[in-house]
């Protein structure tokens, strides 16, 4: 039997700049089911990317207690987080050696509630030398494969091709924003939406659905009438993708109601609010999402980065959006009969961390290792995970920068095999190996493996 490529349908239909990637998972790989992964769950994966390299030390600096607390004052003033006194850091529950930063209050309160996990000296651990181009060290990391364009597949795509989803599934990943996530390159499953409100296919000459003038056939009526036959390969993809349109266009995204209070109206970075609310939205509504992309940028603080006893205070800001967005988002999905947040992981990275000692300019330049963040109802949180490698003497990268002990893809994998059931990381993730879970995320361990053999004819049927 010859499958059709969505793909190729879309890109052949006329309103592929319209469409593409808005159908259904029918038909878009065609690995035959008894070689895909049994333990699939209907878990959503949600991505947090804070583009620019957030500064980690800032996020998560040293207590007072903390064997590194007076190699980071040595290092930092115009940066610096206090230990005590005005500005100072939040104190962890059952963790003595770090402190979030003051403007993170609702990070403490999740972490504290056993719900957020930190994840220490995280990052890309390979290629050498580290990569400090914002441009480059994102490519890198979205494409997963430890260097280069990975042929401009991202690694969710990889995943979503051997997940083991069900045949058809709604929408199965959605990145938030004006263009598609590097990360989701290269998939005709996934939607980009840059605000769930103006969702609508507009680009004829009349609106979607809209039969005036008089005489005139609205495009959703106008491509029904084309794709309504008798189920032709043609047809059902066509078929496939108005539907799954159709299904965006119903949900009222401006309408919609949070639960439990959560409040999305951030003070800063009002669209990172709103797009975590339009998520909470799709989730609620049940459309089948597995996968999610959200980007938090403006993290490059070369310049002025402030600090929390000063007027000026960029890096809070910032903190604080992040913070706030994070807990409306959870307090959204864990509210009410269901607890969504139960079946959500949300991971929160970024390209690199920034250099130990502070700049000239009251900044921080590019530097290697990083926090990473996890959250969710199945997260065993209230941890501080992974090994510090230390800011003393012989201990700094390239006596310059936090090391990385923590590959990123080791959380990201335990967050695949563990929520969502994908054993198949060395295909998602190529050159990776030597997996081993951290302890991050509840659920079962399942021998991790290679999908490549499954694509030996090709990524896609023909």
């Amino acid at each position: 039997m010859i499958h059709l490529k969505r793909r190729d349908f879309l890109k052949g239909m006329g309103a592929a700049g319209l469409a593409i990637g808005t159908a259904s998972k029918a038909g878009a790989w065609v690995t035959p089911p008894d070689l895909l992964p049994a333990a699939a769950t209907e878990d959503t994966l949600v991505i947090v990317f804070l583009r620019g390299a957030m500064d980690g030390l800032s996020l998560l600096p040293p207590s007072g207690s903390n064997i590194d607390r007076g190699y980071y004052e040595q290092f930092r003033d115009r940066t610096r987080i206090p230990a005590s006194g005005n500005g100072a850091g939040l104190a962890l529950a059952g963790n003595g050696d770090w402190l979030l930063h003051p403007r993170a209050s609702e990070l403490r309160d999740l972490y504290n509630s056993q719900h957020l996990g930190i994840v220490l000296a995280a990052g890309q651990m390979r290629p050498q030398p580290v990569i400090r181009s914002h441009f480059d060290a994102q490519a890198n990391l979205e494409f997963g494969v430890g260097g280069g364009s990975g042929g401009g597949i991202g690694w969710l795509t990889r995943h979503l091709a051997s997940a083991g989803l069900p045949p058809t599934v709604p929408v199965p990943a959605v990145s938030m924003g004006s263009i598609t996530a590097a990360s989701l390159l290269g998939s005709s499953d996934a939607i980009t939406i840059g605000r769930g409100a103006d969702f609508r296919l507009n680009s004829f000459h009349w609106a979607w659905d809209d039969n005036d003038p008089a005489g005139l056939v609205g495009a959703i009526d106008r491509m029904g009438m084309l794709w309504a036959g008798s189920g032709t390969a043609l047809e059902t993809a066509g078929q496939e993708t108005l539907n799954s349109l159709a299904l965006m266009r119903s949900i009222d995204f401006s309408g919609y109601a949070p639960s439990g209070g959560a409040n999305y109206d951030l003070p800063y970075n009002g669209g990172f609010g709103q797009q975590l609310r339009d998520v909470a939205c799709l989730i609620k509504e049940g459309v089948g999402l597995r996968a999610v992309t959200i980007d938090l940028g403006d993290w490059d603080t070369h310049v002025g980065q402030g600090n929390p006893t000063q007027g000026w205070d960029w890096f809070g800001n910032q903190v604080e959006s992040l913070s706030k967005g994070l807990d409306a988002f959870y307090t959204d999905l864990a509210s009410g009969a269901t607890n969504h947040m139960e079946r959500v992981s949300v991971i929160v990275l970024s390209e690199f961390g920034r250099r130990v000692l502070e700049n000239q300019d009251g900044g921080t330049d590019h530097g290697y290792g990083n926090v990473m963040l996890a959250l969710g109802g199945s997260v065993n949180g209230r941890t501080v995970y992974g090994t510090f490698p230390g800011l003393g003497d012989g201990q700094l990268y390239e006596n310059t920068d936090v090391g990385v002990t923590t590959d990123y893809r080791q959380v990201i994998s335990e967050a695949l095999i563990r929520r969502l059931g994908n054993p198949n990381i060395y295909h998602v993730f190529p050159g990776y190996t030597g997996y081993a879970p951290l302890g991050i995320f509840q659920g079962a361990d399942l021998p991790p493996g290679n999908f490549d053999s499954v694509f030996e004819s090709g990524f896609e049927g023909a």
